[in-house]
C-alpha cells in the first residue's frame, strides 16, 4: 500500500468514529430524557381520597353474632277428619289463607268451618247441651261475625234459644239448612287464621277419609324468623330480645326473640368425603317481625344479628374512621381549632350493622370531628 492510500484513509476512520460517538451521545441524551420524563411522571401527585368529617359520640355499641336463619311463618298447625268417615270433595291449595268463618275442606259435599278457639270441638252443639267453654267459643266467633240473633246474643256458656238463633242466621247467610245445631265435624277451632302448608301425604279430592285421618297442615299468617342456635350460644338469649334480620333483599329489618325452644334436636348433615358428619345439637329459635317485610316471600334464607356484648355510655366513631398504624393499632386523624391531628386510639366493641366502634384515647371527648371517608 503506497503513501498516498494511506493517507486517503486516516479521514474517513477519523470521520466514522465521530459518527459513532455523536450516536452514542444522542442515545445517551435520549435515555436521561426518557428518564426525566418517567421521574416526573411519577413525582406527580396521586389522586386523593375525598373525605368528610363525622362527630365523636357518646353511645351504646353493640356487638353481635350474625347466624343464619329461614324467613317462614310462625306456628304449627294440624285438621283432622272428624267423626265421620266419607270422600273428601273440595281442598284448599298451599299457601291459601284461610280465615275465620271460611271452608277448610269439603267431606261429602259438607264444608267443615274454621272457627277461632284454643281448644278442638269434642261435641255437637245443640239446645240442651251442658254449659262450657267451648260453648262460649262458638258464642265470640258467631259475635264477631255479625250473628246476633237480632242483638240479642250474650257472651257466656250457655248453648240457649238465642244461641240457636244465631247459628240459624250463620246457616242461612252459608247457604246451608237452618237447623240452630252444628254436628260434631262441622266446625274446626284454631287459635287464629291459617295459611295451609301442605295437605296430607295420600290426600287428595275423591280420597277416603277416615275419622281422625289427617287432612292437612298449616300456620300462621304472621311471617317469623326460625333460627337453629347452638345450645351454648340459648343460654344468653331472653325472649324479648331486639335482633336484627337481614332480609333476601339486604334491608336491615328489627324483630324480637319469641319463642326459644326447651328441647335441643340433633340433625346429620353430609361431610366432605360423602359420608355422615356427626350430628349437631341445635335449639329452635323464633324471633317475630316488628315490621311488615316479607317481600312476598313465603320461604327464603336470611342472616340474624343477635347481641353478644353491650358496651353502654362509651365514645364511638364509624368504623371507617379508624386509620391503621405501621407498628399495629389504630389511630383517628381530629380537626382540631381547624387543622387535622393523628391520635392514637384502643379500640373496643365492635357493631358492624351500625357500623361503629367503641374508642379511647387521649384527649379525646363527645362532639370532636374526626376524618372519614366522603360518600
Amino acid at each position: 500500500m503506497d503513501a498516498s492510500t494511506s493517507a486517503s484513509r486516516k479521514p474517513l476512520a477519523g470521520r466514522r468514529s465521530a459518527l459513532a460517538v455523536g450516536a452514542v451521545v444522542i442515545l445517551l441524551l435520549l435515555a436521561l430524557g426518557l428518564l426525566h420524563f418517567r421521574g416526573a411522571k411519577a413525582a406527580q401527585p396521586s389522586r386523593t381520597v375525598p373525605t368528610a368529617l363525622a362527630p365523636i359520640e357518646r353511645t351504646n355499641i353493640v356487638e353481635r353474632q350474625q347466624v343464619a336463619g329461614t324467613l317462614g311463618f310462625r306456628g304449627s298447625y294440624a285438621v283432622f277428619n272428624g267423626p265421620t268417615a266419607g270422600v273428601i270433595t273440595w281442598l284448599p291449595d298451599a299457601g291459601r289463607i284461610v280465615r275465620r268463618g271460611r271452608e277448610l275442606y269439603e267431606l261429602d259435599n259438607r264444608p267443615v268451618f274454621l272457627l277461632y278457639g284454643s281448644r278442638p270441638a269434642y261435641r255437637a252443639f245443640r239446645l240442651g247441651m251442658s254449659d262450657g267453654p267451648d260453648v262460649r267459643a262458638l258464642k265470640a266467633n258467631l259475635l264477631v261475625l255479625g250473628f246476633t240473633n237480632r242483638g240479642r246474643l250474650a257472651l257466656d256458656d250457655r248453648f240457649d234459644i238465642v244461641t240457636k238463633g244465631a247459628v240459624e242466621e250463620w246457616q242461612r247467610a252459608l247457604g246451608l239448612s237452618p237447623t240452630g245445631a252444628l254436628q260434631l265435624g262441622t266446625v274446626a277451632f284454631l287459635p287464629r287464621a291459617i295459611r295451609v302448608a301442605a295437605l296430607a301425604p295420600g290426600i287428595g279430592v275423591g280420597a277416603p277419609a277416615q275419622p281422625g285421618t289427617p287432612i292437612l297442615t298449616a300456620t300462621s299468617t304472621e311471617h317469623a324468623v326460625l333460627v337453629p342456635l347452638d345450645p351454648g350460644a340459648v343460654a344468653d338469649l331472653g325472649v324479648g330480645d331486639h335482633v336484627i334480620v337481614t332480609m333476601p333483599d339486604g334491608t336491615p329489618a328489627p324483630g324480637r326473640i319469641a319463642v326459644i325452644g326447651r328441647v335441643a334436636t340433633a340433625v346429620s348433615s353430609d361431610g366432605q368425603d360423602g359420608g355422615q358428619s356427626p350430628p349437631t345439637p341445635t335449639i329452635p329459635v323464633t324471633v317475630d317481625l316488628l315490621t311488615r317485610h316479607a317481600g312476598g316471600l313465603d320461604q327464603a334464607p336470611v342472616q340474624v344479628a343477635i347481641t353478644s356484648q353491650e358496651a353502654r355510655h362509651v365514645l364511638a366513631v364509624p368504623i371507617s374512621a379508624l386509620l391503621a398504624r405501621p407498628g399495629g393499632g389504630y389511630a383517628l386523624e381530629v380537626q382540631r381549632a381547624g387543622s387535622p391531628r393523628l391520635v392514637r386510639v384502643t379500640t373496643g366493641l365492635f357493631d358492624d350493622v351500625a357500623g361503629r366502634v367503641e374508642v379511647s384515647g387521649l384527649g379525646l371527648r363527645p362532639g370532636m370531628r374526626v376524618e372519614v371517608p366522603a360518600g
